[in-house]
């Protein structure tokens, strides 16, 4: 096979690969200065050393813009230790409050391992607070998954994506799409498993 040809199958693959999650995972409307009950952060990780990155700082950073607007009264932050001994809840609430959130404010889910626990283990913490309106809080690649599971666990909510900072690149993101959503195509059989009551 000529390399044209391969270049050209290796772009038809990756096309099929980002536009299938578009289809199989929809995405719920972004947020348009209404108000809810909670903002909704779902897991991402700290360094090593249990630090905010570049990102996990560009999405507090959005948490916090529609906090101070109103748009919410409560952020819950959901996320266990997964990627590095720091639970990814701690690290966001202690930097929510460093921003100047009450800490009434935040509620702290602490042992989600993946998005999809983000939100089942969220969902009776809002049950219980009857929060029943949400605005989700995540990076561009990884909205379309937050989104379709707040949706599966019946969150009714928005979507506010965080900047991307300007440390990441564009190849990073493109290589952030590109395996984010080659997990949710891989994990569709388990996303669309019934929800047990």
């Amino acid at each position: 096979m000529q390399a044209k040809q391969k270049f050209t199958l290796l772009t038809l693959a990756t096309g099929i690969l980002l536009a299938a999650p578009v289809v199989t995972y929809p995405q719920a409307a972004r947020q348009k200065r209404k108000r809810a009950d909670v903002i909704i952060i779902p897991g991402h990780p700290a360094t090593a050393t249990g630090k905010e990155t570049p990102l996990l700082k560009a999405v507090l950073d959005q948490a916090v813009k529609l906090y101070r607007r109103g748009l919410a009264s409560y952020i819950l932050v959901s996320g266990g230790a997964i990627h590095t001994p720091a639970v990814e809840a701690d690290v966001m609430a202690q930097g929510l409050i460093k921003r100047g959130i009450p800490r009434a404010a935040i509620i702290r889910e602490r042992r989600a391992r993946h998005t999809g626990e983000n939100f089942a283990l969220a969902q009776p913490l809002l049950a219980n607070l009857q929060l029943t309106r949400a605005i989700v809080v995540t990076s561009a690649w990884h909205m379309r998954k937050a989104s379709f599971y707040a949706r599966k666990y019946g969150i009714r909510h928005t979507t506010s994506v965080a900047p991307t900072p300007q440390q990441i690149t564009e190849w990073q993101v493109v290589k952030n799409f590109t395996l984010t959503y080659s997990k949710m195509l891989c994990q569709l059989p388990l996303a669309y498993q019934r929800v047990q009551k």
